[in-house]
């Protein structure tokens, strides 16, 4: 299967010391574990000279973090094995696609990811392809012309003369659709030439499904140390993450940049998810994830499709990527509150059992790991030695991801997966909070 090649690297220097920022990740990383494991400092009690009470309890909840963590990748793990990609050689007839693409500030990149589209080998032609410029300030408008020239009939561009949002400027070509699937394809986001087959595959063969989602990876890995890392933490939330949870059909997010919905259910929430609101203000960021409940809701299901592959350009700053893990953040905390309303729903069809499992546990965690952090700091007890198993801790379950990425990607990338652990883990607290006192915000939050 083939994939849109990854931009070049831009900085060779980088590239003759990255082998040895990669044994040193491993190395260090075992040195730590095998000396916490020597000195008995890996999930061990919090030492007799802290305060009695205070100690139990952050054991209590140390312990609780631990066991959660590690009885959800039990199962998980088991789900995963069972996962399979549906088998497009098996349909029999493809319909007309339409393909949704909202841009903004994009540049010439969205040319090419127009171009990429186009191109698709999709058995019943080059889909339709509706762009929105949604009030872009550079000049993005003048390649979506560019495209529409190039590809007459097959490209129309509407444009916003202000800025609305990625929720309206979808909504604003969902009304154009009149194919029985639309696939959603961010701006910045590049096709395989199979890849819209593939992702179509499972709403023509299953009539329980209501949308797919694809495999993504990073378009611009190669640009630094955090692309990299990040490009492994998007094979661990589509090829693990995605996958446990399409095998109980209950993907909580059909990513934007690459999913496709069976149109006659899409229209049926259309409006209540264009006007949804939250705490009494519109919902304009997360709207992928929004989707994906309005579908379930409905007693539909959700899939992901490895085979499915596309690759997205990440930002390339700490800042840049930051924000977008708080938007992400800000996403899942929003719609896991209205999922939680809507689980045991009445419409709600299949296995309510797993998909309730794989919430809680998910939520439970995060909970945990901020009341652990915040417990810590309000006692007092934070200390070098803390923080060092802290450390440690971390650096195992960094070496457990590794493992699974071994297995979903092989190749010699794995240290990556430790190092956005060791990365991410201390930010997490922080993200988490900021995305939770800023659930109202209204804006793309991107680059």
């Amino acid at each position: 299967m083939s994939a849109p090649a990854a931009s070049p690297s831009p900085r060779p220097g980088w590239d003759r010391w990255e082998p040895l920022f990669r044994l040193a990740v491993i190395l260090a990383g075992a040195a730590l574990l095998a000396w916490s494991l020597r000195t008995g400092r890996l999930f061990p009690g919090l030492g007799g000279s802290l305060a009695a009470p205070a100690a139990r309890g952050l054991r209590l909840l140390l312990m609780a973090t631990t066991s959660i963590f590690l009885g959800a990748l039990v199962w998980r793990t088991g789900f995963w094995f069972r996962y399979r990609p549906f088998d497009s050689r098996r349909v029999e007839a493809w319909p007309q696609v339409t393909v949704v693409l909202p841009a903004y500030n994009e540049g010439e990149a969205v040319l090419a990811t127009i171009e990429a589209i186009v191109a698709s080998d999709y058995p019943a032609g080059p889909p339709r392809v509706i762009a929105v410029d949604d009030g872009s300030r550079d000049d993005t408008l003048r390649h979506l012309l560019r495209a529409r020239e190039r590809h007459p009939g097959r490209v129309e561009v509407i444009r916003f003369p202000a800025n609305r949002g990625k929720r309206q400027a979808l909504y604003e070509a969902f009304r154009q659709v009149s194919t029985p699937v639309v696939v959603t394809v961010d701006s910045d986001t590049q096709v395989a030439p199979d890849a819209i087959r593939e992702l179509v595959a499972p709403l023509l063969l299953s009539p329980r499904l209501g949308a797919v989602t694809g495999r993504i990876r990073i378009l611009n890995r190669e640009a630094n140390l955090l692309t990299r890392m990040l490009d492994v933490n998007f094979a661990m939330a589509f090829d693990f993450t995605r996958a446990v949870e399409s095998t109980f059909s209950s993907v909580f997010c059909t990513s934007g940049a690459f999913s496709a919905y069976r149109f006659s259910a899409l229209r049926e929430v259309l409006d209540a998810w264009r006007g949804q609101r939250f705490l009494g203000r519109p919902c304009t960021y997360g709207e992928d994830r929004s989707l994906a409940n309005f579908l379930l809701r409905r007693g539909l299901g959700t899939a992901f499709q490895r085979t499915a592959v596309a690759r997205t350009r990440v930002p390339e700053s700490a800042a840049g990527i930051l924000r977008m893990l708080t938007r992400w953040a800000r996403s899942n905390i929003r719609e896991s509150i209205v999922f939680a309303g809507l689980m045991f729903g009445r419409r709600r069809r299949g296995n309510r059992f797993w998909p309730f499992l794989e919430f809680l546990g998910t939520s439970v965690l995060v909970l945990l790991h901020l009341l652990w952090f915040y417990a810590l700091l309000a006692s007092g007890l934070a200390s070098g030695e803390f923080l060092l198993r802290a450390l440690a801790s971390t650096v195992l379950f960094g070496f457990l991801y590794m493992l699974y990425f071994i297995r979903i990607d092989g190749g010699r990338e794995f240290p990556y997966a430790l190092a956005f652990t060791l990365f991410c883990a201390p930010l997490m607290v922080g993200i988490f909070t900021v995305a939770g006192l800023t659930l109202t915000t209204r804006s793309w939050s991107t680059r």
